[in-house]
């Protein structure tokens, strides 16, 4: 199993006026140094356009940034927003983006959830044609020798083919035949989880309870089989929170009581708790965070802290992961939200040392049955 982060990134100071938006950049940036000198695994970055606690417009000038500040880390988007992109161009700036991580760039593709992002494009919120067509034009492009053409209903590819005189078209991935390519998703019979599967992806899965992530495992394997690939657990990604200190005790405090607990308490929580209408019944999104016999109004921050995040000293958190692995079947990596620890940074630096010199080495062997191999 790996370890890694997924930083959106959370930047409540940026909001409030108190941070500028290059000191949020920079503690993106640290963490990823951090990460890597610790022998921690990867860090992703999301892509957000109107939201302004999550200000980052552009994963892949992240992951440009961070590869010329780290060795081994592997850097990755979760996800590149492909609606609001030509995939052409998006096609060919990430094969150059490839070769300048020297093949450490993970591909990650969604259709964006924010109505304000879709909004400002004046593109439907999650238009599925229009995100499918974009895989294909990306993939097309990876992987196929011009002369070839594809007309879809947004756009039209017209590769041409070599050309002595100008030596080109030339560009190809770094890594054969491309980069990884991943897909997040939240329900637990996510479409994005079929669409994954069909295509040979793999999939992440965001911060849910033990049953949806069983239940997304069971959709995306099905999916994988149903069009001949052979799905991989060592490819699935599972987000849940990790913080560690030198005792349980420290750890409970800094993460409850630190920019962790903030972030989660004022932002993201209350998306959580919020009462949606689907297919004209009323749910919230937590309730798939919830164990059985739950409510809604039982979701608090102490709950999730004492019984849903990973939390404590080395010791405790990697008896949590191996159990978490074991409960799942085994799993590919772990994946962690970053936070905004910049004001006291040195609580956070410890967490990242103690994360990887300490439970990284402890939990590498755990095996996709969740056995130590």
């Amino acid at each position: 199993m790996e370890l890694g982060f997924f930083s959106p990134p959370y930047a409540q100071a940026y909001v409030d006026g108190k941070r500028t938006l290059q000191e949020v950049i920079e503690w993106d940036l640290q963490v990823a140094r951090w990460a890597d000198e610790y022998g921690l695994d990867e860090i992703f970055f999301a892509e957000h356009h109107t939201i302004g606690h999550e200000p980052n417009p552009a994963p892949d000038l992240m992951i440009a940034a961070a590869a010329r500040e780290t060795t081994r880390l592997k850097l990755g988007a979760a996800a590149h927003l492909l609606p609001y992109h030509n995939p052409i161009a998006l096609a060919t700036r990430l094969m150059y983006l490839d070769h300048m991580t020297g093949g450490r760039y993970i591909a990650g593709f969604a259709p964006g959830s924010f109505p304000t992002d879709a909004q400002l494009f004046n593109i439907e919120l999650g238009n599925p044609k229009r995100f499918d067509e974009a895989v294909d034009v990306i993939t097309s492009i990876w992987t196929r020798q011009g002369p070839f053409r594809l007309e879809g209903e947004f756009w039209t590819v017209d590769m041409p083919a070599h050309s002595d005189q100008w030596n080109g078209p030339h560009l190809k991935p770094f890594q054969n035949p491309h980069p990884e390519v991943m897909m997040t998703g939240v329900q637990p019979t996510s479409p994005t989880f079929v669409e994954a599967g069909r295509r040979g992806f793999s999939p992440m899965s965001q911060q849910v309870g033990m049953a949806a992530l069983l239940q997304q495992w069971d959709t995306y394997e099905r999916a994988a089989v149903e069009a001949g690939h052979t799905p991989d657990r060592s490819n699935w990604r599972v987000m849940r929170d990790v913080f560690v200190a030198d005792t349980d005790a420290e750890a409970r405090k800094l993460f409850l009581e630190g920019p962790a607990g903030r972030t989660w308490e004022d932002l993201v929580l209350p998306t959580f708790r919020a009462v949606r209408d689907r297919g004209g019944k009323k749910y919230a999104l937590g309730e798939l965070l919830l164990d059985p016999g739950m409510t809604i109004d039982e979701l608090t921050l102490e709950w999730m802290v004492d019984n849903f995040f990973i939390i404590g000293s080395p010791d405790t958190v990697v008896d949590k992961i191996t159990k978490f692995n074991d409960e799942l079947g085994g799993v590919g990596a772990l994946l962690s939200f970053t936070f905004d620890y910049s004001q006291d940074p040195e609580p956070y630096r410890r967490h990242l040392e103690l994360l990887g010199r300490e439970v990284r080495p402890r939990i590498a062997d755990l095996g996709p049955r969740g056995a130590a191999e």
